[in-house]
């Protein structure tokens, strides 16, 4: 008993690292000629067996973004308003989708709710009030290279021009690459690189 109890804890320790490695939400501003749209994973949503949590592939009118979201993480997307279908699919299998008329210089909260009573999952949208209090206790979700069979024409370059929506300070982008190594998605020695590219700007 007492060995499934320590075994528990350990589990519940690393999670809690983990996310104390996240780089924490930014609020941002929507660009003048975008929608802003938050697709964050739910905090509330449970680790499933063996402590590892889900992850959710996010795809905007059937072309996947980079971004693999785990519980406990948002994604920032800046994209073309009009008529547009997002998807979220849990480890490559099961996929939610959801349409939505977007409008320039709106935000909009998609909300992933992960394993439910019945295994399944939720992804909605959410009300301004309900996704702005939520988000705030995620971090940022890290990048994943996947293949780029498409290309996401949704999304709107920001310029370096755009009031409102400051770049990535040399800090940020360092934590950024931080967080990609302790995932494991980058070596040390690509770290190490990328912070001194960084430094050197």
């Amino acid at each position: 008993m007492k060995s499934i109890q320590i075994f528990l804890l350990s589990i519940v320790l690393l999670f809690i690292a983990a996310c104390g490695e996240k780089v924490a939400f930014k609020a941002q501003e929507p660009l003048s000629d975008a929608a802003l749209v938050y697709v964050y994973v739910s905090p509330y949503s449970e680790l499933i067996e063996g402590g590892y949590s889900s992850y959710y592939v996010v795809r905007i009118n059937n072309k996947r973004l980079d971004e693999r979201v785990y519980t406990n993480e948002y994604i920032a997307l800046d994209v073309k308003p009009g008529k547009t279908t997002f998807s979220a699919t849990r480890a490559e299998v099961e996929e939610k989708k959801l349409t939505l008329n977007l409008e320039a210089g709106h935000i909009y909260y998609l909300r992933v709710t992960g394993d439910l009573e019945d295994g399944s999952f939720a992804f909605e949208h959410v009300s301004e009030k309900i996704g702005a209090q939520e988000i705030k206790t995620t971090g940022l979700s890290g990048s994943m290279v996947n293949s780029q069979e498409y290309v996401v024409t949704e999304l709107v370059e920001k310029n370096d021009d755009t009031k409102g929506t400051p770049s990535l300070s040399k800090t940020d982008e360092i934590e950024k690459a931080y967080a990609l190594k302790e995932k494991g998605i980058i070596s040390q020695k690509e770290f190490e690189k990328l912070k001194a590219d960084i430094l050197a700007k």
